[in-house]
C-alpha cells in the first residue's frame, strides 16, 4: 500500500536515520528555525494563563529533535560524524531550560489559575524583575545584576548562534560520493 506523501515528509523531520541532500535540508531546517521563532507565541499571556509553559516546552522539544534529525541526515549524507549535531542539540535544550527557568516566575504556572484566585507573590518574581530591570535600564556603571542578566542572556543566545552557524556549515558540505562496487575492488 503506498504511503501518503505528507506523512513521509513529516517522518523525514523526526527520523534521525537516512540521508538528506543539501537543498531539501536547507528548506526543512529553515522551516524548523521559523517554527522555533514562532513558538515564542506560546509564551504569551493568553496561552500561559491557561496552560503555563508546557506547550512551549513540548514544541521546543519536538523542534530540537527535528533539528537534530535533519542535521544527522545531512551529516550522514556528507559522510561526517553526527556527534557534533547531538552536542549542539543538547546545548540548545539546556538553553531552553534556562530560558524557562528565567521566564516561569514571570508568567506563573498558569494551569488551573482563575480570576478568583489570589495573586501569587513569590520572592523569585522580585528577583527576576530586579534582574531584568537592572539589565535593561542602561546603568552608567554595570553592577552585579547587570552582569548576571547579560551572562544569562549570553548562555541562552550562544547555543542559538552556534546552531545557526552549524546549520550553514552542514548545509554547505558536499554529498559524499556513492561507494563504487566494481569487481576489481572485490579482491
Amino acid at each position: 500500500m503506498p504511503r501518503c506523501g505528507g506523512m513521509e515528509s513529516l517522518a523525514s523531520f523526526f527520523s534521525a536515520s537516512g540521508r538528506i541532500a543539501p537543498r531539501p535540508f536547507a528548506l526543512r531546517v529553515i522551516l524548523v528555525y521559523v517554527l522555533s521563532f514562532l513558538s515564542q507565541v506560546l509564551m504569551s499571556p493568553p496561552m500561559t494563563a491557561r496552560y503555563g509553559a508546557l506547550p512551549f516546552a513540548v514544541v521546543q522539544a519536538a523542534l530540537t529533535w527535528a533539528w537534530f534529525a535533519l542535521h544527522a541526515g545531512r551529516l550522514r549524507d556528507a559522510d561526517r560524524p553526527i556527534a557534533p549535531a547531538l552536542g549542539i542539540a543538547v546545548l540548545y535544550a539546556l538553553a531552553i531550560v534556562l530560558l524557562m527557568l528565567l521566564i516561569e516566575p514571570i508568567i506563573g504556572t498558569g494551569a488551573g489559575a482563575s480570576a478568583t484566585d489570589p495573586p501569587r507573590h513569590d520572592p523569585i518574581d522580585l528577583w527576576v524583575f530586579i534582574l531584568l530591570f537592572a539589565a535593561f535600564v542602561g546603568q552608567t556603571s554595570a553592577g552585579f545584576f547587570h552582569y548576571l542578566a547579560l551572562g544569562s542572556l549570553m548562555l541562552i543566545l550562544t547555543p542559538i548562534v552556534i546552531a545557526l552557524g552549524f546549520s550553514i556549515w552542514a548545509g554547505t558540505r558536499p554529498p559524499a560520493p556513492a561507494p563504487s562496487h566494481s569487481p576489481s575492488q572485490a579482491s
